[in-house]
């Protein structure tokens, strides 16, 4: 299982001119790891920018495992704040979501995430550039 960054979803829903192509080959390579692992704050960041609701069905199909914010991965996101200090609260929420559902990349545009160092694997949005 793969884990996206909201970034990668926002470039492909909104046809970024400059993210578009690498954020729909990183979409295309966490499929062929089974289903997309989607913390319900990406559905949040994503509305908060738009107010077309039809957005939301984008992660209605099968593709796509939209994983409510619990306790245990509320107190992981937490001692992962506490490990890393610059880590933002929805950061970490999308990395502890990540981890406690066992996935083995997260793939985002934030130069920031890519310095850390977790059980998973921190893979930038360059990589899948032309």
């Amino acid at each position: 299982m793969v884990a996206l960054d909201t970034n990668i979803y926002i470039y492909f829903l909104e046809k970024n001119p400059e993210f578009f192509v690498s954020a729909e080959r990183s979409i295309k390579h966490a499929l062929e790891s089974g289903p997309i692992c989607v913390p319900t704050i990406t559905l949040m960041e994503i509305m908060s920018g738009t107010s077309n609701k039809k957005l939301l069905n984008f992660f209605a199909g099968s593709q796509f495992v939209v994983h409510d914010l619990t306790s245990p991965i509320a107190a992981l996101a937490g001692q992962l704040r506490y490990k890393h200090r610059s880590l933002k609260s929805a950061d970490a929420i999308h990395l502890a979501t990540a981890l406690a559902n066992n996935a083995s990349q997260f793939i985002t545009n934030d130069q920031l995430l890519e310095k850390l160092k977790l059980d998973l694997e921190i893979i930038p949005l360059s990589r899948f550039s032309e």
